[in-house]
């Protein structure tokens, strides 16, 4: 057979990739995100951020809030709105005879005179406590007033009166 008799012509092979990396090179480039890839990121952007604010709050937030004691979604306060007089106050100031709310005070103690408790707050004020038979005074269990030294963290819990001496309930150490 000679070479005319023959149409066909045999062609080389391409080269083939010897290795992965070559063979994804060789690809076309494609995106690794979606819509589905951006939904989950700006959730789980949303859900960090609300963990990160409840973590801020419990160490820096309030402990307390206003807007839960009676009657302070009014502007007259105490229940009644401004336009009504809010009826005689009693021994505690509060009008309309309704007894004072409780308030927490937290300070160092300065000084203990008899049954009486001297609070230094975080801001330098001097806060007078005045404490009675049936006030409870928590150490690390329950203890006398003449038991707290000064200079110690102390919590306490009662009303104050309209000098803004607090009558403690509670004290409580550390």
């Amino acid at each position: 057979m000679t070479s005319s008799d023959h149409d066909t012509e045999v062609l080389s092979r391409p080269e083939t990739p010897s290795g992965l990396t070559e063979a994804l090179a060789a690809a076309a480039p494609r995106r690794w995100w979606n819509r589905t890839t951006i939904a989950l990121l700006g959730a789980a952007l949303l859900i960090g951020g609300f963990l990160g604010g409840v973590q801020a709050h419990e160490r820096w937030g309030t402990t307390s809030s206003t807007s839960a004691q009676p009657g302070s979604g009014f502007p007259g306060g105490a229940g009644m709105p401004s336009g009504f007089g809010g009826g005689r106050g009693n021994a505690s100031g509060a009008p309309g005879g309704a007894p004072a709310t409780p308030v927490g005070t937290t300070g160092t103690v300065k000084l203990v005179d008899g049954t009486t408790l001297y609070l230094e707050t975080a801001a330098g004020e001097t806060v007078t406590v005045r404490t009675a038979g049936t006030t409870t005074v928590k150490l690390s269990q329950a203890v006398t007033l003449d038991k707290l030294l000064a200079g110690v963290a102390v919590t306490v819990q009662g009303v104050p009166d309209s000098e803004g001496v607090i009558t403690a309930t509670t004290v409580t150490a550390g």
